[in-house]
């Protein structure tokens, strides 16, 4: 398998903390891609996912829950902060952006999402989104006055209400991106498309990856408990939407972080 190759990646979180930390980068990440485009249906799928980032929110305490992680993973990297080869720069650089997030986030007394709950029209959105086909022009009317308002407008309304987001969408990016970059990844053979490993349940394993090349016509089914994990190969019948497993010995790249 070609390192330099492009690569399909896969993410298997390995505790309830990084599967609410993927989710919410999983949310704003489609938000980024929708506020690319000034038209009425990409705003619509925008507020949207506002409105599921906020209910993702609400079932967790992510505040807290960010600045456990992020003060457990300042603790980490304090500890390896004289070993040989460290850039010691580069190190304080992150070590204050981890204290200013949490002083951000102790600062932040709101629960978060909550500024949406207070908006008529997006409750408004959010208790007919659920019913199919139920935000015609007829459903919410004011909705569709708002969609053809200039792009200008609405995009003033959606920065309103990204705003108060800003720094727990930060401290997630942070902490995700500390944990994927902490391991390097290892090549791995699946024999025939299935693969099971023991997982030292001492160490603070917190996210799986899988990567496989780009061209692939295969994808990984992953499941993870406290002691190990398995990885089955599965091609995909596109008439039926029938998976099947792979029978054949599949090379991959694997990462199993921790921080």
């Amino acid at each position: 398998m070609d390192r330099n190759a492009p690569l399909k990646i896969f993410e298997q979180p390995l505790n309830e903390r990084i599967r609410a930390c993927l989710r919410l980068d999983h949310l704003f990440a489609r938000i980024d891609h929708h506020l690319e485009s000034a038209s009425r249906n990409d705003a619509l799928c925008t507020v949207l996912l506002l409105l599921e980032a906020a209910d993702v929110l609400s079932r967790i305490d992510i505040k807290r829950e960010l600045i456990k992680e992020l003060e457990r993973q300042q603790g980490r990297l304090m500890n390896v902060g004289n070993a040989p080869g460290v850039d010691r720069e580069k190190l304080d650089a992150l070590l204050e952006q981890q204290n200013d997030l949490i002083r951000a986030l102790h600062g932040y007394h709101a629960q978060p999402g909550a500024h949406l709950k207070s908006h008529e029209l997006l409750n408004a959105v959010r208790q007919r989104a659920s019913i199919p086909g139920a935000l015609c022009e007829f459903d919410i009317p004011g909705l569709h006055y708002w969609l053809g308002l200039p792009a200008e407008q609405r995009r003033e309304d959606i920065d309103a209400w990204l705003a108060p987001f800003a720094d727990i969408r930060a401290a997630n990016e942070l902490v995700i991106s500390l944990i994927r970059n902490s391991v390097d990844t290892m090549s791995v053979t699946a024999d025939e498309g299935f693969l099971q490993q023991s997982i030292e349940s001492a160490t603070p394993y917190q996210l799986l990856r899988v990567m496989v090349d780009n061209d692939a016509d295969l994808y990984p089914e992953i499941s993870a408990g406290k002691h190990r994990f398995t990885v089955r190969f599965m091609t995909l019948d596109r008439q039926t939407g029938h998976p099947r497993q792979v029978n054949e010995d599949i090379e991959f790249r694997l990462a199993l972080c921790r921080l």
